[in-house]
């Protein structure tokens, strides 16, 4: 199920921007980095069970890049949003259903989450860090919350 056929972004907000350079590198060319996507979503109270339903799903973009004993910037970057959604149409989605579908989320907050990101690399200094343009998300099964993404960062 695509909730973004019933659902719309309806509000959202950035809750946190954190960011840590703990090595500047001199050499340039391409580094290693770990891209993470997490969406945690709840349901939002309703006044009254006719009305469809809202949920509010927090979403966190985190990269961190090297490790010791590697070339290249050490630094951890992390960007994260909250997102109101509210059905707008059919048979009312419940919680569990949501939940099991809110991956299908990504593609709508994956680009305003690399945008924030893009912007904090760029002020720690990393503006050779490209996060992917595109999510060919594969959602771990074993954490349903992480999608990972594909893609080399240079």
């Amino acid at each position: 199920m695509n909730l973004l056929d019933q659902f719309v972004l309806q509000h959202v907000q950035t809750s946190s921007l954190k960011a840590k350079l703990i090595e500047v590198s001199k050499e340039p060319g391409a580094q290693e980095a770990k891209v993470e996507l997490n969406l945690t979503p709840r349901m939002l109270n309703t006044d009254s069970g006719d009305e469809l339903p809202a949920y509010q799903v927090s979403a966190r973009l985190t990269c961190k890049g090297g490790s010791k004993g590697e070339p290249g910037p050490k630094f951890v970057a992390s960007v994260g949003f909250e997102a109101i959604y509210q059905q707008m149409e059919g048979d009312p989605v419940d919680v569990s259903e949501f939940t099991s579908n809110h991956a299908s989320l990504t593609r709508q907050l994956y680009p305003l989450l690399q945008q924030e990101l893009r912007m904090l690399l760029a002020r720690l200094g990393l503006e050779q860090i490209h996060l992917p343009f595109d999510l060919a998300a594969r959602i771990d099964k074993d954490q349903p919350e992480a999608v990972q993404i594909s893609g080399s960062l240079h």
